[in-house]
């Protein structure tokens, strides 16, 4: 159950078409917010909106990449299209992963990652920064999204970790940089989340390991304390506490929803 405590907030969620940020698109909505669903993924995205709109919500779908910073920069214009004003919420959520091991690690993955996952959140922060709305009534807030393995180290996809380390360095700097414009930015750690990516996180690691399929899913799933994985709704529950004035008083800080899979 939401409260509509985002009701005429209006939010941009990065790598909204699906996964972790359709669920996040989906509670922005549900919690009374209009969303711009920026992803590269064009189509998917806006299925997305054309879906939530038919259901009585108010959507927008963009072409969005974010490691193009000309494509990042269209944002602003983007919401003003659809909504007719300025966002009040940012969610940086776009990311891609890889898996490899450690030593073998390419040049090509490694910029990949770090393309999207960080300086994508960078050009997205930069560009918040100049054009969110910055009214005190309408709760300014940035909430990017970082990973536990930000904390961890792995043999399969350093380079993963590396770009979501980053991303919780740009969420202090940027923390502290915008705070005097009454601007919160902070950031969300999933842990183990049942999406398709996690079909693919199996596949990859369990062949790395030389196990059998599913293996790499089910010891992942032991050893979290709360015994299961979490879900896009379990991410999308803390993104918008995170977002709305109950959090009015966090800034520079990271949520590890993770069923105690990392616990500081």
């Amino acid at each position: 159950m939401t409260d509509r405590r985002l009701q005429d907030r209006i939010a941009v969620v990065t790598g909204g078409a699906q996964g972790i940020g359709e669920g996040i698109v989906r509670r922005l909505v549900a919690d009374g917010a209009r969303v711009l669903i920026a992803d590269l993924q064009y189509d998917r995205a806006a299925a997305l909106a054309d879906e939530l709109n038919a259901a009585g919500a108010s959507a927008a779908a963009a072409r969005v990449d974010v490691a193009d910073k000309s494509s990042v920069d269209e944002i602003p214009s983007q919401v003003e299209d659809a909504f007719g004003a300025p966002f009040d919420l940012l969610v940086c959520n776009a990311g891609v992963q890889t898996f490899q091991h450690a030593v073998d690690v390419s040049a090509e993955e490694w910029d990949r990652v770090l393309d999207v996952n960080a300086r994508g959140t960078l050009f997205s922060m930069q560009m918040a920064a100049r054009a969110i709305n910055t009214d005190p009534t309408s709760f300014p807030a940035i909430v990017a999204m970082a990973s536990i393995q930000a904390r961890l180290g792995s043999p399969y996809y350093p380079h993963y970790s590396a770009s979501k380390a980053a991303v919780l360095s740009l969420v202090r700097s940027f923390a502290v940089t915008l705070a005097p414009r009454g601007i919160r930015v902070n950031a969300v750690a999933p842990g183990v989340i049942d999406t398709p990516l996690w079909a693919v996180a199996d596949e990859k690691i369990s062949a790395l390991k030389g196990v059998a399929p599913g293996s790499a899913r089910e010891s992942r799933i032991a050893a979290v304390p709360l015994g299961r994985m979490g879900t896009p709704e379990d991410v999308a529950a803390s993104t918008s506490f995170l977002a709305s004035s109950d959090a009015s008083y966090i800034t520079g800080e990271c949520i590890h929803v993770s069923g105690g899979d990392v616990m500081l």
